[in-house]
């Protein structure tokens, strides 16, 4: 399908781009699901837990990704919008070079320090070695972690969304079959998900390599670096970049908080939640970064009316998305728990899958706020209006989940924390609602700002 950023109706626009990267999305999303089915399965809830556990590294690695990728991708289309092309090259090539680089001395450095790092992530002593193995394994693969989504992020803004969606298609396909052949056929245990898990990223990341090789698009590799590519594209990135870092914090949070509530049990539960609970949060992103290059290009063009209305299109999208995913969860909610609990083990647990689903009941009515929320801090950092898009994101992430999760835990046990969050996303929506207010009333939707923080 042919379409202009300039001329193409918005609707058509955003599908374009929306279709492609939610099947890519979720697709990267079932990586961190095959490989808690196959564990869960093959070895137990107690090795789930401790992939649980491990949870926190991979918003990490992503936050490190986004820091540089979804700003520079953004500041990249702005360029492209103004045919500005070869800028776009040296934003898109020092990134990557910087990324490529900086990633590996960074997760290298740390692999000596697993243990420690398992502990600091709150790891049981009856889950340290599965916990400290699997996280060896990802921080030496962690350069494919990274560098997969990275390219991602820029052969979606070089009108290539389908390459993206093959390439994570067939990378969750080569997960699924290496998680089937090292943890069934071979039995190497819980490193050989974390493997697969490195493998799968690695097939796709070359996919994707491919296309700024062959110089399928206007974006390549230019023998050049410069660094205010690279600091610029930080200071765009730093509020979705501090959307994931937060997650990885939240997540910390509650694994700490349930472990001193209820142990390994409610460690268990949570992986479940935030397993299946990722194709919730990946398909509402889907929604923000569909958007993305409609309005980062058409703020570069000048063309505010288009702004406006990509603005109030994603936000109907959102909500309805949001709201309809919620109850497609919550009929399904039991066979969604028995993917990564196998019938022996919840014989021997038999109140084990109605806690697990009243959980998940609970938490995933936050994600029909998180829709509006994430899409709202999409949006403004895509049109580079960074402040607001941060405001938005640190209070949707972590300021209200920090300031209710010790309080109801406290008061309500494991109850009171699986409410923490939809309250926390309720009220990071009225913060949003006033962002948006502040926004309009100082013409951000009506007439176009100063160029500023631009190469």
């Amino acid at each position: 399908m042919s379409v202009d950023l300039k001329t193409t109706p918005i609707p058509r626009l955003f599908f374009y781009y929306f279709i492609p990267l939610a099947f890519s999305m979720i697709s990267l999303s079932t990586y961190s699901m095959i490989d808690g089915m196959f564990v869960g399965n093959k070895l137990g809830k107690d090795a789930l837990a401790a992939v649980g556990v491990c949870w926190p590294i991979f918003p990490t690695l992503i936050a490190f990704e986004l820091l540089f990728g979804l700003g520079a991708a953004s500041i990249a289309s702005y360029f492209l919008g103004k045919n500005q092309a070869k800028r776009a090259r040296l934003v898109f090539s020092s990134v990557f070079y910087f990324v490529a680089i900086s990633i590996v001395l960074i997760s290298w450095s740390l692999v000596p320090f697993g243990d420690k790092i398992a502990k600091m992530l709150g790891s049981s002593d009856l889950l340290l070695p599965m916990v400290s193995v699997y996280l060896k394994v990802i921080l030496m693969g962690a350069i494919f972690m990274v560098l997969h989504p990275l390219a991602d992020v820029f052969v979606v803004n070089d009108k290539r969304p389908i390459l993206a969606m093959v390439a994570m298609l067939i990378g969750s396909l080569t997960n699924i079959l290496f998680n089937y052949l090292l943890l069934y056929v071979f039995e190497v245990g819980i490193h050989g998900s974390a493997i697969a898990t490195v493998l799968g990223h690695a097939v796709g990341f070359f996919i994707l390599l491919s296309h700024f090789l062959l110089k399928k698009g206007q974006l390549h590799f230019v023998w050049r670096f410069n660094w205010a590519s690279v600091i610029s594209s930080a200071k765009s990135g730093v509020p979705q970049s501090v959307s994931e870092l937060s997650a990885a914090i939240v997540m910390l949070l509650f694994n700490w908080t349930i472990m001193h509530t209820v142990g390994e049990r409610g460690v268990s539960i949570y992986a479940i939640i935030m397993y299946n609970g990722i194709i919730f949060w990946t398909t509402l992103l889907s929604i923000g970064q569909g958007i993305q290059p409609i309005a980062s290009f058409s703020y570069g063009a000048g063309r505010l009316d288009r702004v406006r209305t990509a603005f109030g299109f994603g936000l109907k999208v959102a909500l309805c998305v949001g709201a309809v995913l919620y109850i497609v969860f919550y009929f399904f909610d039991n066979h969604l728990i028995k993917l990564y609990v196998d019938r022996k083990r919840l014989l021997e647990d038999p109140t084990f899958l109605v806690d697990s689903k009243n959980a998940m009941n609970i938490y995933y009515f936050g994600h029909i706020f998180l829709g509006i929320n994430l899409f709202c801090a999409v949006f403004f950092q895509s049109i580079q209006r960074t402040k607001s898009s941060f405001l938005i994101t640190i209070c949707e992430t972590i300021v209200f989940i920090a300031l209710l999760l010790p309080i109801l835990s406290h008061f309500y046990g494991l109850k009171g924390i699986w409410v923490a969050y939809p309250l926390s996303q309720f009220l990071a929506l009225i913060v949003a609602v006033f962002v948006v207010r502040c926004e309009y009333k100082r013409g951000t939707f009506h007439k176009n700002n100063p160029e500023k923080n631009m190469l």
